[in-house]
């Protein structure tokens, strides 16, 4: 009984490697494409959100306080953002109940929490998608390989034309050296975002103290 079921398979998927072979190299090139294409995409939005901001162009408080809700808006924005506005309502809090015996967290604390606030915000909109599609590469490069190796093997066999061999070890080669290579850059790109969004939150609660500073002067 499992040899017969066995067999059934065996010639079952043999059978529509022989008839889609070449529909199945090209759905996985295609799926690698998509895969990559959607990375890059998001890529495209981290180098906006990552871009630099003028915070003099600030007039007031409700510009901090009223963010866009957009994926362009620059982290460095994000984390003064939260800053300022967590600060502002421990200062209310104070100011509402002034005999209170609750005390405002140092701004130190403040600013922790605002660098992990918006370091937590960029890594969940654009670092995990990065990463999901970056490893996902290396494993669509390996399907491409065992199909490329099937047909090879298959050909040698007799079972398949034997025009098929050289396809069948350009796919098995080809698949996997893409799946690397965009796996590397994708990975070096995530490396590259990270190191960058570290520097822009420190800009961003680095520029509300100066901001605070230029309307005290003024």
């Amino acid at each position: 009984m499992f040899n017969t079921l066995s067999d059934a398979i065996i010639q079952t998927l043999t059978h529509i490697i022989n008839a889609h072979s070449g529909v199945l190299q090209v759905t996985v090139y295609f799926i690698m494409l998509c895969v990559f294409g959607f990375a890059l995409f998001k890529s495209f939005y981290c180098f906006c959100a990552l871009g630099s901001y003028d915070f003099k162009r600030i007039r007031s408080r409700r510009q901090l306080h009223n963010l866009p809700d957009s994926l362009r808006t620059p982290v460095m924005l994000i984390a003064a953002s939260f800053f300022d506005k967590s600060r502002q309502h421990y200062r209310d809090e104070k100011s509402r109940n002034p005999g209170s015996d609750k005390i405002a967290p140092p701004d130190a604390f403040i600013r922790d929490a605002a660098f992990q606030f918006s370091e937590r915000y960029f890594e969940e909109k654009f670092l995990s998608p990065i990463s999901m599609m970056a490893n996902l590469m290396p494993p669509l490069g390996f399907i491409g390989t065992i199909i490329g190796m099937v047909v090879h093997f298959l050909s040698n066999t007799g079972t398949l034309k034997s025009d098929l061999a050289i396809a069948g070890i350009a796919t098995a080669l080809y698949t996997t050296f893409i799946g690397l290579v965009c796996f590397t850059f994708l990975e070096f790109l995530k490396k590259a975002f990270y190191s960058l969004l570290h520097k822009r939150i420190d800009q961003g609660l680095s520029a509300v103290v100066d901001v605070d500073l230029d309307a005290m002067k003024g």
